[in-house]
């Protein structure tokens, strides 16, 4: 057995998320990212004695995107089977991957790792970017930023978002951030933000498009070792309602104090999935990507 630590990009618009789904959901057509990897690792059946094990290291909602998830899988060779080379293993993984009709997931890199290396357990950090594309109704954005971000009709005022942003540094109680669905409670609230930065970005081919010019794009980026469920998404609402002047920075403070679900604000939105990324995910030098 060998165990290999894979480095995947998706986009997460036509997954139900990243687990896999139910065998009713399959047959309708659907899937999770696992259901993706587990039939492009088919291709390899002739070489393992039993169908892989694929554990992904953060499980994204549906609709959102990674440029760089990980997992971690074990592929027991047959008997009198050489074990194939990692290269060799992305190469038969992405030609399957295009075999089976899909051009929304691929297999970037492959490397092996020891058999006690956990994906997600010894994960030190993960970034997430969030896009939102100001002056824009979300039904009127450009092609290339269809499902790829937020738009917001009103112009946003970034330096009160990037001042609420610094409120969110450092180790705080989230509880007023999570989810409100009750099985995710048992999650501990309580996380360290390394990074929370707003910042002016611009358009996928904005040098081409003529119907990005007018258009102002903001990249939100958060770096922390875990988050809760949707927390991503309801710090982009909320940075965004105070873009809109619908909140003052400085209740970012409040609201982390409140720690009550309840008291997450009724004109702040949970940003949809489509606009966020997972970037990267950091491990120790070991397993340093």
């Amino acid at each position: 057995m060998v165990r290999y630590l894979l480095q995947f990009q998706y986009l997460g618009t036509h997954f139900r998320g990243v687990p896999r789904v139910p065998p009713v959901e399959r047959a309708a057509g659907y899937s999770g990212v696992e259901d993706a990897l587990s039939d492009a690792f088919s291709c390899l059946d002739y070489k393992l004695a039993e169908p892989p094990n694929i554990h992904v290291s953060s499980r994204t909602d549906s609709g959102v995107h990674a440029l760089c998830n990980t997992a971690h899988a074990d592929l027991i060779y047959g008997e009198n089977q050489e074990q194939l080379d990692p290269d060799a293993i992305v190469h038969a993984i992405n030609r399957n991957i295009t075999q089976m009709g899909r051009s929304d997931i691929r297999l970037m890199n492959c490397r092996p790792v020891p058999p006690t290396f956990n994906s997600r357990h010894q994960a030190l950090g993960r970034t997430y970017l969030y896009r939102v594309v100001s002056g824009c109704y979300h039904s009127r954005l450009p092609i290339a930023e269809f499902d790829r971000s937020w738009g917001v009709m009103e112009r946003l005022d970034i330096e009160a978002m990037q001042e609420a942003a610094k409120h969110f540094l450092g180790t705080h109680d989230f509880t007023t951030f999570r989810n409100k669905s009750p099985d995710t409670w048992t999650k501990d609230p309580i996380k360290t933000m390394k990074a929370v930065e707003v910042r002016r970005a611009s358009c996928f081919l904005k040098e081409h498009d003529p119907f990005c010019r007018d258009l102002e794009v903001l990249e939100l980026i958060f770096k922390s070792r875990s988050f809760l469920y949707r927390q991503v998404r309801r710090m982009t609402g909320l940075l965004v309602a105070i873009g809109r002047g619908k909140l003052e920075p400085k209740e970012v403070c409040t609201l982390l104090a409140a720690r009550k679900i309840t008291a997450f604000p009724k004109n702040a939105q949970v940003a949809p999935a489509h606009g966020l990324y997972l970037c990267n995910i950091e491990y120790n030098e070991k397993g340093e990507l």
